[in-house]
Order: structure tokens, then C-alpha cells, then sequence
């Protein structure tokens, strides 16, 4: 058994990819690992590079064909076809750092069921990195997860998650765009230990005009972000008497996402049909998970929204769409 699988999700990434591959098959761990590069129905050449590493590294490099489907459909792909010990995404426009060979090491020796480590955003135009580094846990020592979540918030770059505990419950992802969060928290419920380790793993790239996060990606795929939000509610109230502490961190989590969802709604130009937009999403979340809304509602946006019946909603958009750079 190898000691981590990478699901590398790969849609025409052929000016990036090599980079990617080769931070792995370069790297002292390679005989530990199995990177599946997933392809997403990529038109470019991206299949074709990856069928050159995979012939020239075939213990190492493993290329999976399919038809487009979307982001979160190559994490299911990953975790379904996954052999190692523990599993990771990678993104084809990202890779790995100085520390994946200590990072493999570790995982060979642990059992913790989620294991973090520190990435660095690496600017894509300017080469400029900030390190990032995991916080609120100590490093080297195996916590019991109901007493860490308290203090955690790692991204996507950050967590290893255990093969076994993905495939026994079924973790599934939507197929689209934002489904990293449900990433980060589907399995959260099965999770009874985490493991920092302070080594740079994950280097991610930043400020590529693609990326989903920026904001007319938001607003474009803005229904897709919403099934997403409504999916965590679902998942809060699903556990949350069952499971109070791995509830507590989702609720957390997911008010977080109801943010980002009013971002974008505020972040369209004023109109009475952006208005009734964003006043049905926060009834909606009011209704379907009033704790969730609840700790929501104390933002101070929230509270100046629901003044007056909407009467500031012009305002505060206004304010908004200044804040992002969408207005002078």
C-alpha cells in the first residue's frame, strides 16, 4: 500500500502541469505516493503530458480519463480510485514544497485520522510568496478533534485526510465549482483525531483570472455556491445532536459561506430584482437552519440589512461594491 494518494484535478492545465508532476516524481517520497491526475476533458494537451509521465513513472503517475464534469466531480473520482493510506488534493496549476518528503514520512508513521500542514500562496505574476501556516494546534502531538476544532479553520491546501474514513462513509462532493468546503467538512463528522505537522507542503498559486473566487466567477456560478451553502445547513442539522462538537465546527465553517453567498449578492449592481434576491436568501437560511442564521444574523451587515424593512440595502450595496473595487 502506498502512503498518500494525490488527486491532481487536471482541466487544460498543459502550461502548468508539468510543473506539478514533477514537484512529485522528483521528490525523495515518490515511491510512497500514487498521484491521480484526473482529467476533466481537458481539449488541450494536458492528457497527452500526463500519459508521458505516467509511461516514464508508472509506479508513481496515474492518469484518469473523463468526461468534463466539474472540479468536485475529480475529488470523487480521487477518493473512489484511491489505494494509499492517505488522501490529498493537489491542483494541476499548483504542487508540492521543500517539506512533502518529512510531510510522506509522517504520514507513514501516524494513525490520525486528519493530518494539517503549512502552504504558501505563491503570487502567479510577481513570484511573491506568503507563508501560511496552520494555527490554533500545536505540532507533533495527536489531539483528540473535539477539543482542537475549537480552534482550527485550515483551507483545502492544508488537510490530509485518512483513505479509509473517506471510503467507509461515502463522502461524496457535488460535481461543481466551491465544493472544496464540502471537502473540508463531509467527513468532519467521522473525524476523532487531527495531527499538525509544521512542514510546507501545499504550494498554492494565486491571482490567476480564472480562479473560482474571484468575483465574477462568484456571480456567474452564484446558484452553485448557494446548493453548496444549503448542503452544510443540511449537514449541521443533520449531526448536531448526535454530534455536538464536529456540529459546533461546521456551524462555524458554513457562516463563513453564508458570507461569501451575501458578498456576491451584494456585489451585482442595486436593483429590486438583486434586492429580492438577497432578502429570499436570508429568509431561506432563517427558516431552514435558524441556528446557523442565528450566529449569522449578529454580522454587522445582517443587522443593517434587516433594518427598516430593507430601507439601507441600497446603501450597503453600494458600500460593498466599493469595498471590492466595482465602483469609484
Amino acid at each position: 500500500m502506498k502512503t498518500l494518494s494525490i488527486s491532481v484535478a487536471a482541466y487544460n492545465m498543459e502550461n502548468l502541469i508539468r510543473q506539478n508532476l514533477d514537484s512529485f516524481v522528483l521528490s525523495p517520497a515518490a515511491p510512497e505516493i500514487e498521484v491521480l491526475v484526473i482529467n476533466d476533458g481537458s481539449t488541450d494537451g494536458t492528457a497527452q503530458i500526463v500519459r508521458e509521465y505516467e509511461k516514464k513513472y508508472p509506479d508513481t503517475i496515474r492518469l484518469i480519463d473523463q468526461p468534463n464534469a466539474g472540479p468536485g466531480s475529480t475529488v470523487n473520482r480521487g477518493m473512489e480510485q484511491a489505494t494509499g493510506k492517505y488522501f490529498r488534493m493537489v491542483d494541476a496549476d499548483d504542487w508540492v514544497g521543500e517539506g512533502f518528503a518529512d510531510y510522506v514520512q509522517v504520514l507513514q508513521e501516524t494513525d490520525a485520522d486528519l493530518v494539517l500542514t503549512d502552504y504558501v500562496c505563491v503570487d502567479d505574476k510577481t513570484g511573491q510568496e506568503r507563508f501560511c501556516p496552520v494555527e490554533g494546534i500545536e505540532a507533533g502531538k495527536v489531539f483528540p478533534f473535539r477539543s482542537a476544532s475549537v480552534s482550527l479553520c485550515p483551507p483545502m491546501h492544508s488537510v490530509t485526510w485518512k483513505t479509509e474514513l473517506l471510503q467507509r462513509n461515502g463522502i461524496r462532493l457535488f460535481n461543481g465549482f466551491y465544493t472544496d468546503i464540502q471537502y473540508l467538512l463531509f467527513p468532519v463528522p467521522y473525524v476523532e483525531t487531527v495531527l499538525y505537522v509544521n512542514r510546507t507542503v501545499y504550494m498554492y498559486r494565486v491571482s490567476l483570472s480564472g480562479q473560482s473566487v474571484s468575483v465574477a466567477s462568484m456571480q456567474r456560478n452564484l446558484p452553485m455556491h448557494d446548493s453548496v451553502l444549503f448542503s452544510l445547513t443540511e449537514l449541521y442539522s443533520r449531526i448536531r445532536e448526535e454530534n455536538p462538537a464536529a456540529a459546533d465546527y461546521i456551524l462555524r465553517r458554513t457562516v463563513l459561506v453564508a458570507g461569501a453567498q451575501m458578498s456576491t449578492l451584494l456585489s451585482f449592481p442595486p436593483s429590486g430584482e438583486r434586492k429580492r434576491d438577497l432578502y429570499a436568501f436570508l429568509d431561506r437560511l432563517q427558516r431552514e437552519c435558524p441556528e446557523v442564521y442565528r450566529v449569522f444574523s449578529k454580522l454587522k451587515t445582517v443587522r443593517v440589512l434587516r433594518l427598516g424593512g430593507g430601507l439601507f440595502y441600497r446603501l450597503v450595496s453600494h458600500l460593498h461594491r466599493r469595498r471590492l473595487g466595482l465602483e469609484g
